[in-house]
């Protein structure tokens, strides 16, 4: 479905409930694809697409933990890409409809993903 298209191409495969199947694919993706393609769904809950879709901000933050967790370094070498908009998602936790008693908090997801990346910085240092 997304292999071989531009971030562009990808858009309409993100939303109205399509995330969480996009989250579960990019978890599982070789790294070069899944850093590439993890910046469509960046793009996508920064659009004024993604306002009140609870159901992709709160995937693209879980995945982004569960991916660097799975294959550390994935996402620690994409980080400063990323940063923007994890901290612009985990600041506007309403924009996206996201109850934090059903989704958690994105800010201390956020915060969990930054130790995660910092966490293999450091080892490498």
């Amino acid at each position: 479905m997304l292999f071989g298209k531009s971030i562009a191409e990808v858009q309409a495969h993100f939303g109205n409930g399509r995330s969480i199947e996009r989250a579960g694919e990019l978890l599982f993706m070789p790294r070069r694809a899944f850093q590439y393609y993890v910046q469509a769904f960046a793009e996508f809950v920064m659009s004024s697409a993604a306002e009140g879709d609870s159901d992709s901000a709160s995937p693209f933050l879980n995945l982004l933990v569960a991916r660097e967790r799975r294959d550390p370094g994935s996402v620690a070498q994409v980080y400063a890409a990323l940063r923007p908009t994890v901290e612009h998602v985990a600041a506007n936790q309403e924009y996206y409809d996201a109850d934090p008693n059903i989704y958690g908090s994105f800010s201390d997801k956020a915060k969990e993903l930054a130790v995660l990346c910092d966490a293999l910085h450091n080892r490498r240092a």
